[in-house]
């Protein structure tokens, strides 16, 4: 089920679930689309794949050495991602080299809708390609703009829900998978005001990233990817 906001309304419209592959490792938590192929990091085997769009066939497989990854975005000629369970955000190369480890943004900060671990939990990251990038992160249950080479925050706007994952940019807005919840919301990058929701009740919604007009998303249990057409 698809929603979009028109003033104070919502309307409702359907939206097709497409299943296209999965993934070689036992666990997908974060996707990035590039122009040669999907980048996917692993929360179980802490690999960095890059499969082909239309098979799920591997371009590239190397070990990293984050904990229990869940996003993931490329900078260029680097590989950002979030380890949930150690805090940390990694800054790799493409070989899954570590360059440094760094502190994620929203230190000491804690939502009260946050019913989890108290230590900081970063998920999703986007990279914008003008030196910035976004990252949600709990508990503080705000996704966070940040200078890329500082990681100092620009702003930050609240998640919808509790369980946020992967996030999306499609150069205007922001879009933020919910796991609990089962949806996808098209997000204001300014206040964070939900202009658009997709209901997703299966799979789970982990990963998530942008494709020629479509997202693309990853469940974790399942290793499904799947499309959603938005365009």
């Amino acid at each position: 089920m698809y929603q979009r906001r028109i003033g104070n309304e919502v309307v409702k419209h359907k939206r097709r679930i497409e299943d296209l592959w999965q993934t070689p490792g036992p666990r997908p938590n974060g996707l990035q689309a590039a122009p040669d192929g999907l980048w996917v990091i692993d929360a179980e085997n802490s690999h960095l794949y890059k499969l082909d769009y239309e098979t799920g066939q591997i371009i590239t497989d190397v070990p990293t050495d984050t904990y229990k990854p869940s996003g993931l975005t490329v900078a260029v000629d680097e590989v950002w991602v979030a380890s949930t369970h150690n805090s940390r955000l990694y800054r790799l190369n493409k070989d899954g080299s570590t360059i440094e480890y760094l502190d994620p943004p929203g230190v000491g900060v804690r939502d009260c809708r946050d019913s989890g671990p108290s230590y900081i939990r970063p998920h999703g990251m986007e990279y914008l390609g003008n030196g910035t990038m976004w990252v949600s992160i709990k508990p503080a249950l705000r996704n966070y703009l940040v200078n890329a080479s500082t990681l100092s925050v620009i702003k930050s706007i609240p998640t919808p829900g509790s369980a946020p994952h992967g996030i999306a940019w499609d150069g205007e807005a922001l879009w933020c998978g919910d796991r609990a919840m089962g949806a996808i919301h098209k997000l204001h990058p300014e206040t964070g005001e939900i202009l658009e929701e997709i209901l997703v009740p299966d799979p789970e919604v982990h990963g998530l990233t942008i494709h020629n007009g479509s997202l693309l998303f990853c469940c974790d249990p399942t290793r499904r990817v799947c499309r959603i057409a938005i365009t």
